[in-house]
């Protein structure tokens, strides 16, 4: 039985990374950036008014007080998007927000300082030079790299990129996925009725909430009964260019025919079984049009495991993502492992002070949904050790993509 780096190096040497594609600009969102991008223009692209007010050439105001106000005549009214390029004219311009400077002008003054009587505006106090205007490139500058290549794309770098006018973006193209849950007493989750004998479908909600959390297109194929037959023949419908995920019947049970039926396909099956708890059933293959397969056993948390641990590296990869980092943490309570395998035990995470402290959560068998609802995090507990004390340190990964301190 391998081990679970051997089986990351396996996964990660059998999956294609790389492929880009252009897409819309609001399509993005959680893709990742193929390449460094760079303003095309200035951001704004023309000096403009912080706020509402008169335009004024700062000249004009120099000898204003409140004892000795200076008149000048209101000559203009610049609304945005207006584009007046100059008032040769002696007086100021009633400007709106957002609005260009006229040529000649330097400064705006706010409404609210300013008098306003019969077609006049009346200033009490000088104007500084660039007062309230906000200047070409004051934001972005022409030729400024705005996003760098690798970066997950954020509704944030979505308003820059607009900001600069750029509609379409090369972005890393991301896996698609297909998903199945196996089992005769599986039914999914939305039933109104819940027959004796029969279970809800958890792990597939699952999954693919967290393939949506990174970005990854996916789509659930339903449950599929323990038909070894009807399961070969989907598996070969299913078209090149995606990864296959399915739950359950990856073991040793009479209904546990996956591998079975992948050497009937002609896979190339790469391991099954990896020297962890929970989920040492698990399978990876290469399907013969180059679909991906990811066989993670049925039970919920040995699902979540094979998918955090196994599948999301691999969707990550495909994508152009960094991996998940792992943390250390103060153990804030001891724990037994029972082997010389690596272990993924459910834990909760925090901020304690200025340090990282975690708690190993009781309820660690891997049909225990509610433990796992209370918790954020898997401690990972390395193969070397089986005895591990309050105060050391272990590593931790959050459930998702981060753990939100």
């Amino acid at each position: 039985m391998i081990s679970y780096d051997e089986a990351f190096a396996i996964i990660m040497d059998n999956i294609c990374i790389g492929k880009k594609t252009q897409l819309p600009l609001v399509e993005c969102l959680g893709k990742v950036a193929a390449h460094a991008v760079f303003a095309p223009r200035n951001v704004p692209s023309f000096a403009n008014s912080a706020m509402d007010g008169f335009a004024v050439r700062a000249a004009d105001l120099e000898q204003a007080t409140p004892a000795h106000p200076v008149r000048l005549p209101i000559i203009d009214t610049i609304g945005a998007g207006d584009n007046i390029a100059q008032i040769a004219a002696v007086g100021v311009a009633h400007i709106m927000t957002g609005a260009k400077i006229p040529n000649g002008f330097d400064a705006v003054v706010q409404i609210e300082n300013v008098k306003i009587s019969s077609g006049n505006a009346e200033f009490s106090a000088p104007a500084p030079l660039g007062q309230n205007i906000r200047e070409s490139g004051q934001d972005v500058v022409l030729g400024q790299e705005i996003v760098k290549s690798g970066v997950t794309i954020n509704a944030e770098i979505i308003m820059l990129l607009a900001a600069v006018g750029i509609a379409n973006l090369e972005v890393f193209q991301a896996a698609k996925l297909q998903i199945f849950s196996t089992g005769n007493e599986i039914i999914d989750y939305n039933e109104p009725e819940l027959p004796l004998g029969k279970i809800y479908n958890s792990t597939a909600p699952y999954l693919l909430a967290r393939a949506k959390e990174i970005g990854v297109e996916a789509t659930y194929g339903g449950v599929v009964a323990d038909d070894a037959a009807l399961f070969e023949k989907l598996i070969a419908q299913i078209p090149s260019g995606n990864i296959i995920i399915t739950t359950g019947a990856v073991s040793m049970g009479k209904w546990d025919f996956i591998p079975q039926s992948l050497s009937k396909l002609g896979a190339k099956i790469h391991f099954h079984k990896v020297n962890i708890r929970p989920g040492k059933p698990i399978i990876f293959a290469t399907l013969p049009n180059g679909n991906l397969f990811f066989g993670l056993p049925g039970n919920p948390i040995s699902s979540a495991i094979g998918f955090k641990f196994f599948v999301e590296p691999a969707l990550r990869a495909i994508g152009g993502k960094s991996q998940t980092v792992t943390i250390k943490a103060k153990l804030e309570n001891s724990f037994t492992k029972a082997g010389n395998f690596r272990q993924f035990v459910k834990a909760i995470t925090k901020i304690q002070g200025s340090q990282v402290v975690t708690i190993i959560t009781k309820g660690q068998e891997s049909f225990k949904i509610s433990p796992m609802a209370a918790a954020n995090s898997w401690a990972i507990l390395p193969e070397s050790a089986s005895q591990f004390s309050a105060g050391e340190e272990i590593e931790i990964v959050p459930f998702g993509a981060e753990f939100g301190f």
